[in-house]
């Protein structure tokens, strides 16, 4: 009775729109039709501990990706997923950055939100799997960082297009441009959507154009939409396999979680017909961040222009 009468007291005080301490008892609850979508979080070591250097500090990122941590979970009601597009690291994947990222991400699973992740090209999988291996779960493809999410109205599949360079190679910059699928995954992805029964929504960490899966991706009847990281930037695409056909599919870029030019992250909303994406644009700066009297007018029109831009991503069931 006691804790009927306190649920009572509380539904009423929320019904008159008035927060009580209750209520501040109560967890917040989850959508499942909602998730977050991030990417390019490139979490930095200090330039003393870099041990390949990366040519510039980056002191900025670690408190940006705290406050962004932050609005996720001040969401009413919480996101049921966050997505994680890869590129963990500032560039060359040392295992101190996976730790400290683990650290910045740790609220959100606390909070009682799923994450779930895959690389880019500035990661190793060796390092990202020990310290973030959870946010990953039972890969259908061995050796890869690849996942299939049943969300309420579509599936999300998540692509590993890590080429991994060659040990001697590491620290260098031309080593980490390459990006591939492998023939174990390319035939998974073929297979998963000639199999699908639900619309499909297909992510990786670099475009469709760059995995040379465009036609796959376009001929497949239940892919309604395809995301990717990389190049830090809000970009809307279309895919396409070819003139004389009409099936076109939508393609979008994200923000980075951080680190330079468009700067956010995106909204997934699940409905029954469609999924629609915004993006929640913080910031512009190109290469890196300087003084507010130093600023040009232009990354203030660029935020400007991104807030609140929703793309829409239609299905038939």
């Amino acid at each position: 009775m006691f804790l009927s009468g306190i649920a009572a007291a509380a539904g009423c005080r929320a019904a008159n729109g008035v927060a009580g301490e209750a209520d501040a008892l109560l967890p917040p609850s989850t959508d499942p039709n909602l998730s977050v979508l991030i990417s390019d979080i490139h979490v930095p070591l200090p330039w003393c501990e870099q041990k390949y250097r990366t040519g510039r500090e980056y002191p900025w990122i670690v408190g940006t990706i705290r406050r962004f941590v932050g609005e996720i979970l001040a969401l009413r009601p919480r996101p049921a997923y966050v997505f994680g597009f890869g590129d963990v690291s500032i560039a060359f994947s040392e295992e101190r950055e996976y730790e400290i990222a683990a650290e910045l991400l740790r609220p959100l699973e606390e909070g009682g939100i799923k994450i779930v992740m895959t690389v880019g090209n500035h990661d190793l999988r060796e390092p990202f799997l020990k310290h973030l291996g959870r946010w990953v779960g039972q890969t259908p493809v061995p050796g890869r960082v690849a996942s299939l999410t049943s969300l309420p109205h579509f599936d999300l599949i998540m692509l590993d297009s890590l080429t991994e360079p060659k040990p001697q190679d590491r620290g260098k910059y031309p080593a980490l441009t390459g990006c591939g699928l492998g023939d174990a995954q390319r035939k998974w992805l073929e297979e998963t959507l000639a199999a699908a029964k639900r619309p499909t929504l297909v992510g990786a960490h670099h475009s469709a154009g760059q995995l040379g899966i465009v036609k796959t991706v376009v001929r497949a009847p239940s892919v309604f939409g395809y995301l990717h990281g990389h190049h830090h930037k809000w970009d809307q695409n279309y895919l396409f396999s070819g003139y004389g056909r009409r099936t076109v599919v939508r393609s979008q870029g994200l923000p980075s979680f951080g680190i330079d030019r468009d700067v956010g992250y995106a909204l997934l909303r699940s409905f029954p017909d469609r999924a629609e994406l915004e993006y929640v644009a913080r910031d512009y700066y190109f290469p890196e961040k300087v003084p507010a009297a130093e600023r040009p007018p232009l990354w203030d029109d660029i935020v400007r222009d991104n807030t609140g831009r929703r793309v829409a991503f239609p299905f038939k069931k």
